[in-house]
């Protein structure tokens, strides 16, 4: 039996980072040539956890040209999944997404909480390309 060797490129979506309260933070990966990979997600809630939820949104754009600019669910993003963290104070959330090998255009937005800050991130295992089959 053959045996495949895939190439694997760690990719900084959103480097962690404090997210005002009522802010957003906003990453894409142009993933045109690569095949997927998985998506990791962690929000923090602070001493004093948010009034409202951070929500973990994947946005997929379906452009064969250069990557749009972040941006909310629109002409151009579309969401794919959403993730919802608590309001306790000292809360982790982490969530994971596998991106399909067809999705031309990622972006992962953190955004939706209320009163308080709260610390994300975002990072994928993107794959490149496969080998010796």
């Amino acid at each position: 039996m053959p045996t495949v060797t895939w190439t694997k490129t760690p990719r900084t979506i959103i480097a962690s980072a404090s997210i005002a309260a009522d802010g957003v933070a906003r990453g894409t990966v142009d993933l045109r040539t690569p095949g997927g990979g998985p998506v990791t997600i962690k929000i923090t809630n602070g001493a004093t956890g948010p009034n409202d939820p951070c929500q973990a949104r994947i946005l997929i754009a379906h452009n064969s040209g250069a990557t749009p600019a972040a941006a909310s669910a629109g002409a151009d993003w579309k969401t794919v999944r959403t993730y919802t963290a608590s309001i306790t104070a000292n809360a982790v959330h982490e969530f994971s997404y596998d991106v399909p090998v067809g999705v031309m255009h990622l972006e992962v937005e953190l955004t939706g909480h209320t009163g308080q800050a709260v610390t994300g991130e975002a990072f994928m295992s993107e794959v490149t390309n496969a080998t010796g089959a």
